[in-house]
This record gives C-alpha cells, structure tokens and sequence, in this order.
C-alpha cells in the first residue's frame, strides 16, 4: 500500500523498506500468503466505502469490476454490511463466483450498462473499477442524491472524452477518486482502517479472502504472467 510497486520501488524484492506510517500491528494465525491478500485491496475496498461513499445498511451499490481482487473485497465488505449488491464482470462463468461472495445479481459488463439495468436512477452508489471507459456510463445511474467512486483503471487509462459534469451529471451526484497510493500520507492514515477487524473476519470466512495463486519467489516471472493474462481471477501472492 501507499504506493509499493509505483511510487516505491521494491515490490519483488527480498527486502525493502517501507514508510512507519503504512506499518501496523496485527495479529493473527492466517498464514502469510492467506495475509498477503489482505491489506491493499480489503483497505482500500473499505476506504471507498466507507470513506468516499459513505455506505448505509439497505443501500442498493452497483460495483463494476467485480472479478478483480479489489472488487472481490469490496463486494465481501458491502454485502457483509447490509447492502444489496449488484456486480458486473464481462464472464457469464464468474456468476457463479460473484453471488457466492455475496452479490444480489451479476449484470453482464458492457457499453451503455445504464440503459439496460433496471435499477437505473434507483442505485445509491456506485464503485467503478473500470475506470475513465465507463464514467461517463457510470455517472447516469445513480439517483439525484447519489454517490460514486472511481477507483480502478481495469478498463486503461485513456482520457475521458467529452466529459462536463455541468451537463452530464444529474445535480445533487457526488462523485470521487480513490487510490491506494495515498495510504500512509498525513490526509490518509492507515490507522483509520480498521485492518484488525478486517484480518479477524477473514479468518472467521466472514470475508472469502482467500489467495487464487500462490508462488515461490523462484517462479516470479511464472506470477507476472499469470497476472498480465488477466486471467487470475484473484490476487497472486509471492511467497519468499
């Protein structure tokens, strides 16, 4: 978090240092590579809940990119607390896998998903974790008091063309960025994740939070295939 891997170098390494102010004290009898999978995508997917969106019980939350390790996370923290999720993954075969996290539906991803979803202007909020391809999408869903959070680039990182909010956002839409990489900054403690409480659940099965590979650090170039294939379906874990 707070960057490793962009803006700190050192995400394959052996060793490498990390900042005081994205360290934490946890304890637990999850194994490291069951760990490993935790921290960035279980904090930041509760971050943009919590934080940027502002979940309620009762809530209806549309997430796009469920299938990602981060949408993963965020779907076992949004359906854990009460919320009627509606997740979107471009593979009919991961359904499946989606309700089981606890999804109310899976909506097949797709151009102008805000014509077909029948919940259109009835959604509460939405996490988009496509990105700049899909705001446009995005931002016509919600009702007039809702809210959405743009927190992954799964979909490339090409400009939004013709975007005024002036004219395409309905008043009253609150609409924000997340990114892990400010983990750690004074703006952004990590304390204020409840990491403990998080790690707890995993352990109990609250949260399915299980690793969908896991290498020696031998077969690092075997891991970065497996993750520049898309195919993962999960986070890859490194174990040294």
């Amino acid at each position: 978090m707070g960057g490793m891997g962009r803006t700190i170098n050192g995400s394959y390494a052996e060793l490498t240092l990390v900042p005081a102010t994205n360290v934490l004290n946890v304890a637990t009898d999850l194994s490291w590579e069951e760990f490993a999978v935790i921290p960035e995508s279980y904090a930041t997917a509760w971050s943009c809940l919590y934080g940027n969106l502002q979940i309620e019980k009762g809530q209806t939350l549309l997430l796009r990119g469920a299938t990602s390790a981060l949408g993963q996370a965020a779907l076992n923290v949004a359906a854990n607390a009460g919320l009627k999720v509606i997740a979107t993954t471009r593979n009919k075969a991961r359904f499946e896998k989606l309700l089981g996290l606890g999804a109310l539906r899976v909506e097949i991803e797709g151009p102008e998903l805000s014509k077909r979803l029948p919940e259109a202007k009835k959604v509460d909020v939405v996490l988009d974790l496509i990105g700049n391809s899909t705001l446009l999408d995005s931002i016509a869903i919600p009702h007039r008091h809702g809210r959405i959070c743009l927190a992954g680039w799964l979909g490339g990182l090409q400009p939004v063309k013709g975007f005024n909010p002036l004219l395409q956002m309905a008043s009253g839409i609150h609409f924000s960025l997340f990114g892990s990489f400010v983990f750690g900054t004074p703006e952004f403690p990590l304390s204020e994740v409840p990491l403990q409480e998080i790690v707890d659940r995993a352990a109990k099965g609250i949260y399915k939070s299980k690793p969908a590979a896991v290498f020696s650090f031998d077969e690092i170039r075997e891991a970065q295939r497996l993750m520049e294939s898309g195919k993962a379906n999960g986070k890859i874990v490194v174990k040294v």
